[in-house]
């Protein structure tokens, strides 16, 4: 029964389609004739045109199913393959997704190597090997025999020791105190055994700096929260907001290392804004420093003596060819004393005087005079 409906509905479609076709042709048919009318020249050359664009009309109207029927076919065949292409499309993507990561990834790295790359010389401070630096990576840890460090990916292989200094494009970050293979630690200066010399830069007051910091870091809540170090021993005439460096006192560390920023808490005790924890510290330059060499660590050097004068000192210093005079002793005169009558008695041999010493500095002392007798 469902078949024999559905013939009896296409047959009553296809009857009423023929009216339809039919006043298509009649219209056909008039347009053509009234083309061939209007249009003037020779009768067999507007023949042979009405022939022609009759076929052609003929040829549209019998091909447009067909064309219907592929295009038809061509959106279903689209159609079927756009899953496909969706997929594809999806997963590329994906792909580009993850290379625009890594992308972003490798350029904020290089950005952080270029950072450090271009530090100044002066930033290292004195005496250091900048072209020794190693770069590395560093993760906080709170394992360790200290409670702040930082492990970076650089030991003995790179050739880190014990003793170099870490900083980053800020300044100081700390010092390493132990190294594995491939592997050191570096202890920060905010923990409680850090202790460094440090000094304004501009007033040029000294000071301590001693790290505050007494519990392990909590790696889930504030992993890099540092705590301000403080200034002890420092004098009243320290700047608010003054940049400090270290002194070099010690050995430990250079002289000129930024430390960080100086100021006043509520209690009236000085306190450091450390510049490396300005950003985070991921990245660092580990730099070798052994501090300045001692006169008795190089071995003292004999004292040859004063150096040896040149000829103009010479004669200026020498003395003269012809020694001083020496000063001649001045004759005093003495009043003579006036004759008196001496009686006559036996007088003793004089005595010859004996001749000074040529090379006396003063003249002899004159003889005593003789006493007189005494008169009856």
């Amino acid at each position: 029964m469902a078949r024999r409906r559905s013939s009896v509905r296409r047959a009553n479609a296809a009857r009423s389609w023929l009216p339809l076709a039919a006043l298509a042709a009649a219209v056909l048919t008039i347009g053509a004739i009234v083309l061939i009318t209007m249009s003037g020249g020779d009768p067999a050359q507007r023949s042979n045109r009405t022939a022609d664009d009759m076929a052609a009309a003929g040829g549209r109207a019998a091909t447009r199913p067909a064309r219907a029927a592929e295009s038809f076919t061509q959106r279903l065949t689209e159609m079927w393959t756009a899953a496909g292409r969706v997929e594809a499309l999806e997963a590329e993507n994906e792909a580009l997704r993850a290379w625009r990561d890594i992308a972003q990834r490798l350029a904020e790295r290089n950005a952080r190597y270029e950072a450090l790359l271009r530090m100044p010389p002066d930033a290292f401070g004195e005496g250091v090997d900048v072209t020794s630096a190693i770069a590395a990576q560093v993760v906080l840890d709170s394992g360790g025999p200290f409670t702040r460090t930082m492990v970076a990916n650089a030991g003995a292989e790179h050739g880190v020791r014990v003793g170099f200094i870490a900083l980053n494009e800020n300044g100081l970050v700390g010092r390493v105190v132990s190294v594995g293979a491939r592997s050191s630690r570096i202890l920060l200066l905010d923990d409680y055994n850090s202790r460094v010399p440090v000094m304004g830069a501009s007033s040029r007051v000294r000071a301590l700096m001693v790290g505050q910091a007494s519990r392990p870091p909590d790696l889930s809540a504030q992993p890099l929260a540092p705590e301000g170090p403080s200034l002890e021993y420092a004098e009243q005439n320290l700047r608010e907001g003054e940049r400090v460096i270290t002194t070099g006192d010690g050995g430990l560390f250079p002289r000129g290392l930024t430390v960080g920023v100086a100021h006043l808490d509520v209690s009236g005790q000085w306190r450091l804004t450390q510049a490396a924890s300005q950003s985070p510290v991921d990245f660092v330059r580990i730099t070798p420093y052994s501090g300045l060499a001692t006169p008795e660590s190089e071995g003292v050097v004999a004292d040859p003596g004063p150096p040896a004068r040149t000829g103009a000192q010479a004669r200026a210093t020498a003395p003269t060819s012809q020694p001083a005079s020496r000063p001649q002793a001045i004759p005093v005169s003495r009043p003579t004393p006036a004759p008196q009558p001496q009686p006559v008695a036996a007088q003793p041999p004089p005595v010859a005087p004996q001749a000074a010493p040529a090379a006396a500095d003063t003249p002899a002392p004159a003889a005593p005079a003789q006493t007189a007798a005494p008169q009856p």
